[in-house]
């Protein structure tokens, strides 16, 4: 049977829990975290949840899901339209690396990661519309620099992606979730950024 799209009212009752149930789950765990918690900060009933998620199986995963997306929709909502390629992949990648050391998705991904083998398909549902898609959008994004001219002539190889934003991203959150106090001030984690940039497009 298809389902009806929400209303306005419904759409925010939705997101209502959503929040909710993420408090919950940072705050106590998967293992911890009820449904009777999420229902007494959200308001609702038992059964409108139920109808919405299935069960808190359901609900983890529509969690996970829904800051992810949000995560990835506000890397692919910035306009470089008109920009040469020093500054559009320089805004790329700040906000990229930035986003990834945002404090609610440290703690999402560190969430995820506990969970991941309790929840496999989730995982890969994940990555598949995340990072997968946001490296497939970069190369797409690299192949017009290209045609632009903006690009050494040996580049974008089937590599160079990858390569961008692994160099980009380097320790950092690696370095956040484990030694959050070693990580560096954000001006020079942007000047890190910037080299990279400089080290793609003077890469001749």
């Amino acid at each position: 049977m298809q389902q009806q799209p929400l209303s306005q009212r419904g759409q925010k009752r939705r997101e209502a829990i959503l929040e909710a149930a993420t408090d919950a789950f940072l705050q106590h765990g998967y293992d911890g975290t009820t449904l009777d918690m999420i229902i007494t900060q959200a308001g609702g009933s038992r059964r409108s949840l139920y109808d919405y998620y299935g069960d808190k199986q359901g609900l983890f995963g529509a969690v996970i899901r829904y800051h992810a997306d949000k995560l990835v929709e506000e890397i692919r909502s910035i306009d470089v339209t008109g920009m040469s390629a020093r500054e559009g992949l320089t805004m790329l990648a700040n906000n990229f690396v930035f986003a990834l050391l945002e404090p609610l998705n440290l703690e999402l991904y560190r969430l995820l990661i506990t969970q991941a083998p309790t929840f496999p398909d989730l995982g890969r549902t994940v990555y598949q519309a995340g990072p997968e898609l946001l490296l497939s959008e970069l190369e797409q994004y690299l192949k017009h620099l290209q045609r632009e001219g903006q690009l050494p002539a040996k580049l974008p190889t089937p590599h160079t992606a990858r390569q961008f934003l692994g160099m980009v991203k380097a320790e950092f959150q690696l370095c956040a979730l484990l030694a959050p106090e070693q990580l560096p001030p954000k001006s020079a984690i942007s000047a890190h950024v910037q080299d990279c940039v400089t080290f793609l497009l003077d890469n001749r």
